[in-house]
């Protein structure tokens, strides 16, 4: 089940030299605040959800999937404030990582789960409760840390 992640600082600059980073002209605070609600709000329905799923369910993968999609959203909002939009989830992360050092997110961790998300969306993959239980905790440090930096960035507390 080892699967191979690219360098970060490779995947960064084949993104960039395949103009897959877009500039922005302004930063978009109304966009920023509505993906930030948005992966709130999934999360806390996925939570309250989640407490329903008996431990035999495959029912895990969708919340492994809400939890990725909040996250995504999280880093997305980062990036407009930089105004940076990226074509694809792989190049938002590796501009996250590059540009965003002292949020001490993990490269291997967020490819990690964007190629488990893609085995869900595209390959029909299925998880179990200890499938999301290995990401879990990686999923609440980064959604944790996102969040923090996007209340700094917006003036919240």
């Amino acid at each position: 089940m080892k699967q191979t992640i690219d360098d970060l600082d490779r995947t960064y600059d084949v993104c960039l030299a395949n103009g897959l980073f877009k500039e922005k002209n302004t930063v978009d605070i109304e966009l920023i605040k509505s993906l930030k609600e948005i992966a709130e709000k999934g999360l806390e329905f996925i939570k309250k959800k989640s407490k329903d799923i008996k431990k035999d369910s495959s029912e895990w993968t969708f919340v492994f999937r809400d939890y990725y999609e909040s996250l995504r959203a999280l880093i997305e909002a980062v990036l407009l404030f930089d105004r940076i939009e990226a074509d694809s989830h792989q190049c938002k992360n590796a501009y996250i990582c590059a540009k965003h050092s002292g949020l001490e997110l993990d490269w291997e961790f967020l490819e990690i789960a964007r190629l488990k998300r893609n085995a869900i969306n595209y390959k029909g993959q299925l998880l179990t409760y200890d499938d999301w239980n290995r990401f879990s905790i990686q999923f609440d440090l980064h959604i944790s840390a996102l969040s923090k930096e996007l209340d700094k960035k917006l003036g919240n507390k």
